[in-house]
């Protein structure tokens, strides 16, 4: 009888990925852990806002909070998560763990870092807002509004404030107006991001993916993390026209078309993201930094802080298919392979047990069994 050509994974998992929180000049491919960002509080002026805290009134200063990593001249946005607490201008920031820092609803504040700014710049975030800006606005002006709005909207969730109708003290009428628009958008918009971790690149359709017309297919990418560039070696690969993609979206196919002799393809992944809008810095002490502390990083009594500024990074996937050819000689009973349509090849699959293939946090390798040729088929 004539063996088909299919595809069956070598090695089966969850393209599931653990992503560190990195700094930007840190490489994601080190492996290595790497040492969490310090750096010193800067400050320019705000707005004073008030409203209700604890169902009290409550009166608070928005200042521009930025922190200035050790080493280097870089200007990080950040936002207060403490409310109730002075910043302590004397002790440096270090980075730590959200848990540590006590403070609730994250998935709504990373929500409202990621649609406020400074990642909408300051005039987009007003128009989005539906907010007026006065013609005689410089960019401070409309900068200052828009940090006033998104940390209203911040302390909103992690401390339960809630902004006046006139939230600006000694504040003109375009102030307290566009800061309430932009409070009022970002609070009853703010909906649930995922956390890192939960991002994810994955194959699909390894059931139900045919042989015909020479390629292997159609195969499915799913990713929640944007597009994902695809590159192989050993083949390549093409939509449904037998055009050579390399960026598939979400639910977007792709089949696979081996290279003449070879042996197998390897196909990566990469959906690229903005990583993390959430990290908390918490006050420390210089000792508290060094090489001797039994605890590098530990809270003091100063306000936290939280990152506003989204940094790049990736989820990478990879999955490796493997020709495998029938040796010389062998037989097959027919039941253990059934007869197949003219028109093509159902793949049939057969999961080699208690093998994963980790490749820097990524998995999947799968093998491909293709038909013989003529002088191949037996009989």
């Amino acid at each position: 009888m004539t063996r088909p050509w299919r595809l069956a994974p070598l090695a089966a998992g969850a393209a599931a990925v653990a992503v560190a929180l990195v700094p930007a000049s840190a490489s994601a491919q080190d492996g290595g852990e790497t040492e969490p960002i310090s750096g010193d509080v800067v400050v320019e002026d705000g707005l004073e806002l008030t409203g209700t805290l604890d169902e009290e009134p409550f009166d608070v200063w928005a200042n521009v909070l930025g922190l200035k990593p050790h080493g280097s001249e870089e200007i990080l946005q950040v936002y207060c998560i403490d409310i109730r607490t002075d910043i302590d201008f004397d002790s440096p920031y270090a980075e730590g763990e959200w848990t540590e820092s006590g403070v609730a609803n994250l998935e709504n504040v990373r929500w409202v870092l990621a649609h406020g700014h400074p990642n909408a710049t300051a005039e987009d975030l007003l128009a989005e807002s539906g907010a007026a800006v006065p013609e005689d606005w410089d960019s401070a002006a409309t900068a200052r509004v828009a940090y006033a709005g998104t940390q209203a909207a911040v302390w909103h969730f992690t401390d339960g404030f809630t902004a006046a109708a006139d939230p600006v003290i000694d504040g003109t009428e375009a102030q307290n107006r566009a800061v309430s628009d932009v409070y009022e958008y970002l609070v009853s918009g703010a909906g649930r991001m995922p956390d890192p971790s939960e991002y994810f690149v994955e194959l699909g359709g390894l059931d139900e993916a045919e042989y015909e017309d020479g390629r292997f297919g159609p195969y499915t990418v799913r990713s929640n993390a944007g597009p994902v560039e695809l590159s192989a070696e050993g083949g390549s690969l093409v939509d449904e026209n037998g055009d050579e993609v390399t960026v598939r979206d979400d639910g977007e196919q792709f089949h696979i078309v081996l290279d003449e002799d070879s042996e197998g393809i390897t196909i990566t992944g990469k959906a690229a993201y903005d990583l993390p809008i959430g990290r908390v810095f918490l006050a420390t002490t210089e000792e508290s930094l060094s090489e001797r502390a039994t605890n590098p990083v530990s809270s003091g009594e100063s306000q936290k802080l939280i990152l506003a500024q989204p940094r790049e990074s990736e989820v990478p996937a990879e999955w490796r298919f493997a020709l495998d050819l029938p040796e010389s000689g062998e037989e097959e009973e027919p039941e253990a392979q059934p007869q197949l349509p003219v028109t093509g090849s159902n793949l049939t699959l057969a999961f080699a047990a208690g093998f994963a293939l980790l490749i820097g946090g990524l998995t999947a390798a799968v093998v491909a069994r293709r038909r013989p040729s003529a002088e191949q088929t037996l009989r």
